[in-house]
């Protein structure tokens, strides 16, 4: 099937909606991540998809593959009639037909827009207006949007942009473009532009609004360029794929206020930190302890890992990306190793993961969205421990070892009223939307099975035996048992779910790492989720259960302070 041969098939909505459970049921079956842009936007992508979903052997999914092919083909030939090179009747009759024939259209593709919308957020360009403006319309903040056209009615440019976002590539390449233009969308602008600028990672994003082009200047140049402009004056917004380091918080606290309190620090999505090798790889997991003497050196044959004998390429992000903080930190720096100098360094995700793709012996590390055609690898924290696939659940619930937060950093002191209108809607569920649409994980509330239910203590599996578990976890400050900013978050989230879901009834379940005596881990691990429960209550919410798990069920090591953040969690199930 040629990819031009019906360009926009994906706005069908019987086929966006077999698409989405095609995309769920074979991560479940496949055991792999499946990006849902990749499948309805690239063709050659869902072909190749629609191939492996046969090789599963499952009923549903072989049935849901034909139905896939079937509504693909009447499609295709619907819109290939032949009417469209018949010779025009130049007739009065003719001329009504086609304008009536247009107005139907009309009809049909705002009807047809208004489905969809609830299966697919689009790009930015094509968000529905109606949606935009009567549920999202931002007042505007900047005196710069106030200046009407000129006299002549001419269209003036601003020479400064509404705000600066800086700082980490994998927010920036896709992720901030695509909540800029919405955001601008819900501002009232018109004609929404994302040019490229001087490098592929500085963008410009422009709209037309009040008789005045605006825009906002987005550079992706890496996670520490977000605190170092920060900094210097020249961003009002940093973007970045860690948490600040303290170096950084220090720095920035008396120009810019403690960028590690609620009103600075703003969690916006998800990432899985994924490890992607060739397809032709045969090994399905590796464990961190593993992935140090990969990445350091030490190993440097597939063989030694029980795969084929072919020596093995390292592929890495370059110095400036938060991608490569985080894999730094999560996975070198307990171990004290340092990435082996033969690794190739890239400083764009994507051009990272095609070459991946391209090198039977190759081996690389990247944010979730961008998997693409290499293949994804199961992780875990130790050799004994269970290795865990990288799926939106198990990153949305910090449960994937490798998972890692997103961040927006406005200052406390920020005097720009449109950069905190922007972060504003970044957390809305409209924004969150966005951040599911481009393969990354958003903070919007779903159900789901635990990976491993046998993980659980005996008293847990009794009272969960007909709940499923929310794709959140509460997690503290670093030894308090005061919720961190992410939580705050969650806690209204979460109230709006169980309205939304009533009368189902929350169930908490605390855990610790296994640092101290087990019965006080037990008493820790109930006050935290007591701490969730009196959080709820002052809310509305009255929990079914809150007990504590001690330090049962542990998702890490806890030797390491990751992996002790990790263990240190409140569960949320409800029944």
């Amino acid at each position: 099937m040629s990819p031009k041969s019906h360009k926009h098939i994906h706005y069908n909505v019987a086929l966006v909606d077999k698409l989405w459970n095609l995309k769920r049921l074979c991560e479940v079956h496949l055991k792999m991540h499946i990006p849902l842009n990749m499948v309805l936007k690239d063709e050659e992508y869902r072909s190749e998809l629609l191939e492996k979903a046969l090789t599963a052997n499952d009923d549903e999914l072989t049935s849901l593959v034909w139905e896939v092919r079937q509504l693909e083909d009447s499609i295709t030939s619907a819109s290939h009639t032949g009417e469209q090179f018949k010779p025009a009747k130049k007739t009065k009759k003719g001329i009504r037909l086609t304008r009536l024939t247009a107005v139907t259209c009309s009809l049909l593709l705002v009807l047809g827009g208004y489905l969809l919308r609830s299966f697919l957020p689009l790009d930015a360009g094509e968000v529905f207006v109606i949606q935009a403006i009567s549920e999202t319309r931002i007042k505007p903040a900047s005196s710069l949007t106030q200046t009407a056209a000129t006299a002549n009615g001419v269209l003036t440019r601003a020479t400064t942009p509404l705000f600066r976002v800086h700082g980490s590539n994998t927010v920036g390449e896709k992720l901030a473009p695509r909540l800029v233009e919405s955001y601008l969308m819900a501002r009232g602008g018109t004609n929404i532009k994302t040019e490229q600028g001087k490098t592929p990672v500085e963008k410009a994003v422009s709209a037309e609004i009040n008789g005045r082009v605006e825009f906002v200047e987005i550079h992706a140049h890496g996670s520490s360029t977000a605190f170092a402009d920060l900094l210097s004056g020249q961003a009002e917004l940093g973007m970045s794929s860690r948490r600040v380091k303290e170096q950084e918080r220090e720095l920035l606290l008396s120009k810019q206020g403690d960028l590690t309190e609620p009103g600075a620090e703003h969690i916006i999505g998800l990432d899985g930190l994924a490890i992607i090798v060739n397809s032709s790889n045969s090994l399905g997991s590796l464990s961190i302890p593993q992935l140090v003497k990969i990445f350091s050196g030490e190993i440097t044959n597939w063989s030694a890992l029980g795969g084929a004998d072919r020596p093995i390429n390292l592929y890495a992000r370059d110095e400036n990306s938060g991608t490569w903080d985080s894999f730094k930190s999560m996975v070198l720096e307990p171990s004290s190793a340092s990435i082996s100098l033969t690794a190739k360094r890239f400083e764009s995700s994507t051009e990272l993961s095609d070459a991946v793709a391209k090198d039977e012996g190759a081996i690389g590390f990247i944010g979730l969205p961008y998997v693409r055609r290499a293949k994804l690898l199961a992780i875990s924290s130790t050799k004994s421990s269970k290795a865990i696939v990288p799926t939106h659940f198990t990153v949305s619930t910090e449960d994937y070892p490798l998972a890692r937060r997103l961040y927006f950093y406005l200052p406390q002191k920020s005097t720009n009223s449109e950069a905190e209108e922007f972060v504003r809607f970044s957390a809305t569920e409209r924004g969150q939307s966005i951040v599911e649409d481009i393969g990354l994980v958003s903070q919007n509330i779903k159900t789901g099975q635990p990976f491993n239910n046998n993980f659980y203590p005996e008293e847990m599996r009794q009272l969960t035996n007909r709940s499923q578990r929310l794709s959140i976890n509460f997690r503290f400050k670093d030894g308090s048992d005061e919720l961190d900013t992410k939580s705050i978050s969650d806690l209204q989230r979460l109230v709006k779910y169980m309205e939304a879901n009533s009368p189902k009834r929350v169930q908490l379940f605390g855990f610790t790492d296994d640092e101290g005596a087990s019965e006080e881990n037990r008493e820790l691990s109930l006050r935290r989720a007591k701490v969730v429960e009196q959080q709820l209550i002052a809310r509305g919410i009255y929990p079914l259960v809150a007990r504590g798990m001690g330090d049962e069920a542990p998702l890490a090591s806890s030797k390491t302070e990751e992996g002790r953040r990790m263990n240190r969690r409140v569960e949320v199930w409800i029944l």
